[in-house]
């Protein structure tokens, strides 16, 4: 009897491990569901954010605008339409999907979920979840569309008009005056029409630009010398071009669509209008003068479509709810913007794309991907 006492505690504690925890997973639609405590989890849902930046020129001081297309060969430059869409970002993040959550019962298994209600890992330790993975990432970056639209290379506040050589102001002072309140001032306009001083000025920015090409290939100056040399006549083209086509403004303008899940068919392509834009007003309404739609096309891949009717053959064969961890597989779709203007395609992971799996009923390590929701680390 000494000799057989010992194994009995071993066998029981072999019993369960090989069986597993008690735990159980249960989605809260469930009509017989009782809640008896424990943790809730979500599935992932993906939302897609479409960064939208354009250009605009705001012409107040630009008195020679009219002449920009004539005189500078700028032939995109139009006064009556100054619009332009400079790039295009795509970006996604997941959150906790409200039509799949899960209570869990976690009796006899470690788990972690994070602040926005996604499962990050079972069975692991807080530390080995971060060591694997890192903190929570909840937003990607996918692509960008590089401009194709520039005018002038230059920022906004070197364009600010600081002088008109032809338009000179005389003020006095008298004692008493406050500064910025003369007592008298007068103007004395050059003779020269308008198209002449546009002229005149379009001719010094030839002659800034030969300037600026003989110091590039001069040896008579020092590397020190010819750059302040440069960075004056950057300054003064600037002030000129003002002149001509005005203050550069950008402006970001951020979308957001959620797309739908994908519940029979995977080859479901999902089109709709996301904004509208004009060259004259920009981000606009529909019902504007020129007023152009940006279309936004998703289209699931087609790589998963046997997964997914194979996941659906599976769960109406089950007879009841399956007691185990769910997790989706995002698929990967195909993204595109078509409009008037340009033509932006990318690739990105969309989790409702993907069919829903459940794991084996078991003791298991599991990672999920911050970023996406998806399964990236799994071992019995």
């Amino acid at each position: 009897m000494k000799y057989h006492k010992p194994q009995i505690p071993i066998l029981v504690v072999a019993t369960l491990f090989l069986f597993g925890g008690c735990y159980t997973v249960t989605p809260v639609n469930t009509h017989n569901a009782t809640s008896k405590g424990g943790m809730f989890y979500a599935l992932p849902l993906t939302r897609i954010c479409v960064d939208v930046t354009y250009r605009y020129y705001d012409l107040t001081d630009a008195v020679y605008s009219d002449y920009a297309a004539e005189m500078l060969a700028l032939d995109n430059f139009d006064v009556e339409k100054p619009y332009r869409i400079q790039d295009v970002a795509v970006t996604y993040q997941v959150s906790a999907d409200p039509d799949h959550y899960y209570l869990i019962d976690p009796r006899g298994i470690a788990m972690q979920i994070d602040n926005r209600h996604l499962l990050r890992s079972v069975g692991l330790t807080p530390q080995e979840t971060a060591a694997e993975i890192g903190p929570a990432q909840s937003l990607s970056r996918v692509d960008t569309m590089d401009s194709k639209l520039e005018l002038h290379n230059a920022t906004a506040d070197q364009l600010l008009p600081r002088y008109n050589l032809y338009d000179r102001t005389d003020t006095f002072y008298v004692r008493g005056d406050q500064p910025g309140h003369p007592t008298m001032t007068s103007t004395r306009r050059a003779p020269r029409s308008l198209r002449q001083r546009a002229q005149a000025a379009a001719e010094e920015i030839a002659e800034l630009e030969d300037r600026r090409a003989d110091i590039v290939v001069s040896d008579r100056y020092t590397l020190e010398g010819k750059a302040q040399m440069l960075q004056q006549i950057e300054e003064q083209e600037a002030q000129l071009m003002a002149h001509f086509v005005g203050k550069p403004i950008v402006e970001t303008v951020h979308f957001y669509l959620t797309p739908a899940e994908v519940l029979r068919n995977g080859d479901t392509v999902q089109r709709s209008v996301l904004f509208y834009f004009s060259r004259s007003e920009g981000v606009c309404d529909s019902d504007d003068v020129g007023a152009m739609p940006v279309v936004c096309t998703l289209r699931p891949d087609q790589s998963l479509q046997k997964v997914r009717r194979f996941c659906r053959r599976t769960n109406a064969a089950k007879s009841g709810d399956s007691k185990t961890f769910k997790y989706r597989l995002p698929s990967q779709a195909v993204m595109t913007l078509e409009c008037e203007l340009f033509d932006f395609q990318t690739s990105l992971p969309v989790a409702q794309f993907g069919p829903i799996i459940d794991l084996p009923r078991r003791h298991f390590k599991a990672l999920f991907d911050p970023a996406s929701g998806a399964l990236i680390y799994y071992q019995n």
